[in-house]
């Protein structure tokens, strides 16, 4: 009797999504082409080179910290010095050390700070592009009546002609064309 009421909600199942308007995208080439995108890549690379440009200078302070305590350990060595003059110089050796110390950490702390904040960057973009697509998907399907519309990778199999990802390029304001340039492009 369960394989009969079994077999029975399949066969209903399969009635219902004969009746159902079903497509697929590839959200991966959406995003790739999506008019954003491009300027967003941009954003993210120039601010990473902002931030590279304040770490070498970092790097740059830290270095010149340690060309001064070469040049006053130089100064110690020099066997004419008096005592007091190469406590002095002691002195001076253990302040620039603990400046140079301080100044790692910082970079560290620098270093840390920026790749948080590129991540945080690039998640809000992508973010903002997928909610975009997700939004012209959803008017597109209600627009032509699709019941259902997934993200290809996510299905074992399409027929190709469920896939709508070149009208929704369309939707975009994006040349289908480009999407095969793109994959033309990865090969």
């Amino acid at each position: 009797m369960k394989r009969i009421l079994f077999a029975l909600a399949v066969a209903t199942a399969f009635a219902a999504a004969a009746d159902m308007k079903i497509a697929v995208v590839n959200m991966a080439d959406l995003v790739k082409l999506h008019p954003q995108h491009a300027s967003n890549r941009e954003l993210v690379k120039s601010t990473s080179k902002d931030h590279r440009a304040k770490l070498d200078k970092q790097q740059d302070e830290l270095k010149s910290i340690m060309a001064d305590v070469k040049k006053v350990q130089e100064e110690y060595r020099n066997p004419m010095l008096s005592a007091s003059a190469k406590a002095g110089l002691q002195k001076k050796i253990e302040g620039l050390e603990q400046k140079f110390m301080a100044g790692r950490q910082d970079l560290e702390t620098s270093m840390r700070h920026y790749q948080e904040e590129l991540a945080d960057l690039e998640s809000r973009l992508m973010k903002m592009e997928t909610e975009d697509l997700r939004m012209k998907i959803a008017a597109y399907a209600k627009k032509n009546g699709y019941d259902l519309i997934l993200e290809k990778p996510l299905v074992g199999f399409a027929k190709e002609s469920l896939d709508i990802t070149d009208e929704i390029l369309k939707v975009l304001g994006v040349d289908p064309a480009k999407r095969a340039e793109k994959a033309d492009e990865g090969k």
